[in-house]
């Protein structure tokens, strides 16, 4: 009778806790994504866009990046690095040329959501 006793005990504090999880993620905000409109939970691959640098999808900016551009024959879109954006044609490890880089993310006004994300991988 006691191993009931005591195993009834566990599973409720077990569920109280995964509870309060539940309860802490849900009340915890997420920018909002200024292409589409959704949550971006994600911050480590969101990119700034616009003059406020507001957090977007890494998706969202490549789509709208392919919308904007015209791409040649055996060219694609590629990421670079520090918010800039490169079309490319070539295979990869070999002959890569850039055809155009794209400055995406604003250098001098880097939002305030992204200091806070080098603040915590700082301190770790």
């Amino acid at each position: 009778m006691n191993n009931k006793q005591e195993s009834s005990n566990i599973i409720p504090s077990k569920n109280r806790r995964r509870n309060n999880y539940r309860r802490f993620r849900n009340k915890k905000s997420f920018p909002e994504c200024p292409i589409c409109n959704k949550s971006v939970k994600f911050l480590l691959t969101a990119i700034g866009v616009g003059e406020d640098n507001r957090p977007a999808h890494f998706d969202c900016v490549l789509k709208q990046i392919s919308e904007t551009e015209e791409l040649g024959p055996k060219e694609k879109i590629t990421y670079i690095g520090n918010g800039d954006f490169a079309i490319v044609s070539g295979k990869s490890g070999k002959d890569i040329k850039i055809r155009k880089k794209i400055q995406f993310e604003g250098k001098e006004n880097k939002g305030e959501w992204r200091k806070r994300i080098s603040r915590n991988l700082k301190n770790r």
